[in-house]
């Protein structure tokens, strides 16, 4: 977010411009419209920049394409506003707090643009109520994203109706007997997912049918993960997922999918982003839906989390209307597209969606069915106090702090549910 007139000014102070093209020298650079990418979309997002350039000539800003992480995007605009991106992607869980925070511009329509009412009819349904907070639009739906299970095929092989049937159950994978990993003496882990991260811990409540924030998530007084049901899925975690189980391993998800390359371990449980990242072009690596896992007798399908990413306009942007059309251009359904067929994005716009680039892909397919069973992480602001206590729930099961027995359990799922009531 760069004014030249505050160049120009600071440039006067320091010399005497007695010309026209002294003054250009001097300090008349363009205003510059910025727009933050994570790393691995800069160059895509560049070549859009330009193409918007092409298509929009009226336009007199510059634009600068800037790194910045989408995860911790929230934290460093309300840092300093004024220093942040015009233009700014974000998870859609942080709409609500930084909605609430005043850090986001309202989509509008106006007098030359339909922005808002195109985002509520070309995207999912689920995309537009994520880009929503107290009945406003904020953001232009990008991607939508969930996580799968991947698998080392030469541990794993689904070549049988039988084979295939062992990938469906995390208790059937935990029983094997593991081979070594190749080179070593230590056997191969079985299955792994990031017990620590909330994103990943709900799993199991929700295969037991609890519910964080209500049916629809947005009641903040709601989450009855310590009820029975919650209990349950406890027990189970307590006996399988510790860390000294051997056959289970908790890592950073990255980890995790490096393990499952490298044939140290059968099967692992990441984002979509996984495909284009740690697995590309990786010839043994398949890809499910969610395992189910084995309480009382009943298969219990685990039931992931969702989310989708979108572009947001600085609310102290000093050009908001470059900013939105800018924003509508990148996540416009051609441009969504390319994300699909460069980086690996499952599209929320909808037209996107049912083109044969999409239908007809096998993982897009994949990701779409496990996007069918998700719950979708909760917009309201509140969902800020959940993850710290998820985090410390998880990592108790997993390092065997937090005892197996029905009392340690049930006191470590109230006390969890409790916090979430705190400010």
């Amino acid at each position: 977010m760069k004014k030249s007139n505050k160049l120009l000014a600071l440039a006067l102070g320091a010399c005497i411009c007695v010309s026209v093209g002294a003054l250009s020298a001097c300090g008349g650079k363009k205003d510059t419209v910025v727009i933050w990418a994570a790393e691995e979309d800069k160059a895509l997002v560049q070549t859009l920049v330009q193409e918007f350039k092409s298509a929009n000539p009226d336009v007199k800003e510059d634009i600068s394409v800037e790194v910045q992480s989408v995860w911790n995007a929230q934290s460093v605009v309300a840092k300093d506003p004024e220093a942040a991106a015009d233009v700014i992607m974000i998870p859609h869980d942080q709409v609500g707090i930084m909605a609430k925070q005043g850090l986001l511009a309202e989509i509008r329509d106006g007098t030359a643009a339909t922005f808002a009412t195109d985002i509520k009819t070309l995207n999912a349904p689920a995309t537009v109520q994520q880009a929503t907070y107290d009945g406003k639009v904020y953001g232009f739906p990008l991607t939508m994203d969930t996580y799968i299970m991947y698998y080392d095929t030469t541990i794993f092989p689904d070549d049988t109706p039988a084979q295939r049937e062992l990938l469906k159950s995390v208790d059937a994978m935990l029983a094997l007997d593991m081979a070594n990993s190749p080179g070593t003496k230590e056997k191969a882990t079985a299955f792994g997912f990031r017990i620590e991260d909330g994103f990943y811990l709900n799993m199991g409540f929700f295969a037991m049918g609890c519910t964080l924030y209500g049916e629809n998530g947005d009641d903040v007084t709601a989450c009855n993960w310590n009820n029975e049901n919650g209990l349950k899925f406890m027990r189970y975690a307590a006996k399988n997922f510790r860390q000294s189980g051997k056959k289970f391993k908790s890592d950073d998800v990255s980890n995790l999918a490096a393990n499952v390359l490298n044939h140290r371990q059968g099967a692992c449980i990441s984002g979509g982003w996984e495909m284009q990242d740690t697995f590309k072009n990786a010839e043994h690596i398949g890809y499910t839906t969610l395992p189910s896992i084995t309480i009382d007798d009943e298969e219990k399908e685990l039931v992931s989390f969702s989310n989708s990413k979108l572009y947001v306009v600085n609310n102290r942007s000093q050009y908001k209307a470059t900013a939105s059309r800018l924003a509508a251009f990148v996540t416009s359904e051609a441009s969504q597209l390319r994300y699909a067929s460069e980086r690996g994005y499952y599209p929320t716009n909808l037209k996107a969606q049912s083109s044969e680039s999409v239908t007809g892909n096998e993982f897009f397919a994949v990701i779409r069915a496990q996007l069918d069973k998700s719950v979708p992480v909760p917009v309201i602001p509140e969902i800020s106090r959940y993850w710290e206590p998820a985090k410390a729930l998880g990592s108790s099961l997993y390092n065997g702090s937090l005892k197996g027995d029905d009392a340690s359990l049930q006191a470590a799922l109230d006390t969890f549910v409790a916090s979430l009531q705190q400010d």
